[in-house]
């Protein structure tokens, strides 16, 4: 009798030990959780692992802003929102994985934005475009000079001079965090428009500016390339010429410049022009063509050939033969008005 409960308890022990022994591995990386920036947490379970056959090798990843990416139960202080993946390996080759999310709290994410620079005159808004009020957030810049709103998340500065602000950022859960900002403000430049002028309506003029890399005259209908810094005009009424100019900071200045045109009906022949693709002088020009809609113009060499015709000639000659550029060189022409009046003959030369 007592042999028989002997052997029943080691049966007993045996199943329990067995049954023990083919509990599966489980493992707990912990619950996601939200700290503040510059903050820890501490990853995994109570315990991080359980069953299967111990001992357990733990590896966390990624590695990084991590007190010891093989223990159990690790530091972490993450300076952007991490996922953390924990792989446990029992001592028989068992291996399970879970994850764990460590995200921190949305102040991680404020600043006063990356140093820039502005023209004078101009306004740029500060801060990240994530900078938010949400949750009781507050924020304190200095100086307050050229802001609109110094307790703003983004103000706007209008700074005169190059100057540095720098914010302070406060939240009701998290410790305040202060960053600054430079900017440099750059001048103007001094653009100059040249030169002020009267003019017979047929006549053109050259118009040059300084003081800036680009240039943009305006208004450009009658303007030859109203992109380049030195061109030429024909307006066929008084006009007051806008030179728009950038520098190589991006920085804008204009200055003007008046053309007065006195009324004349009478054709203005050019006897140069210079083809070369500038902007200036490319065609050859015959002043208020465009008042003798049944103009004719034709044009030949020295030797009688004839290079170039056109009905309704609108200065759109520019030194080529039905294709083909001709070399320097004096031409001759006759135009015909179409009004009944005697044709001109006349000379004009290629410059290339």
């Amino acid at each position: 009798m007592k042999a028989t409960k002997l052997g029943l308890i080691l049966t007993i022990l045996f199943l329990s030990n067995f049954l023990e022994a083919q509990t599966p591995l489980v493992i707990n990386a912990g619950s996601d959780t939200i700290i503040c920036p510059g903050t820890t947490t501490q990853l995994g379970g109570s315990p991080t692992a359980t069953g299967g056959t111990p001992p357990y090798t733990y590896t966390w990843t990624p590695n990084t802003n991590i007190s010891n990416p093989a223990a159990p139960n690790p530091f972490v202080n993450p300076v952007i929102p991490r996922w953390y993946v924990l792989k446990v390996k029992d001592a028989a080759g068992t291996i399970k994985i879970d994850s764990v999310g460590v995200n921190l709290n949305p102040i991680y994410s404020y600043n006063a934005g990356p140093d820039t620079s502005v023209c004078l005159g101009s306004s740029i808004t500060l801060g990240s475009s994530n900078n938010s009020i949400a949750g009781g957030v507050t924020y304190s810049w200095s100086p307050s000079a050229g802001l609109n709103n110094s307790t703003d998340s983004n103000p706007i500065a209008t700074p005169t001079a190059t100057i540095s602000y720098s914010v302070t950022i406060s939240s009701p859960i998290c410790t305040s965090i202060s960053f600054s900002i430079t900017i440099i403000v750059n001048p103007l430049p001094i653009v100059t428009a040249c030169c002020p002028i009267t003019i017979l309506e047929g006549q053109a003029v050259n118009l040059s500016g300084t003081g800036a890399l680009n240039y943009f005259w305006s208004p450009p209908n009658s303007i030859y390339n109203p992109y380049i810094q030195n061109t030429s005009a024909d307006p066929i009424v008084t006009t007051t010429f806008y030179l728009l100019g950038q520098d190589i900071n991006g920085c804008v200045a204009w200055d003007s410049v008046r053309v007065n045109v006195t009324p004349n009906s009478e054709l203005i022949f050019f006897n140069t022009f210079s083809p070369n693709g500038d902007g200036i002088n490319d065609y050859f020009y015959i002043g208020n063509a465009y008042k003798y809609p049944n103009n004719r113009l034709e044009v030949f060499t020295r030797g009688g050939q004839m290079v170039y015709a056109k009905t309704n000639y609108d200065n759109s000659w520019n030194g080529y033969n039905y294709g083909d550029e001709l070399p320097e060189a004096t031409y001759y022409y006759i135009f015909t008005a179409g009004d009944g009046t005697a044709s001109k003959f006349g000379d004009v030369t290629i410059i290339r």
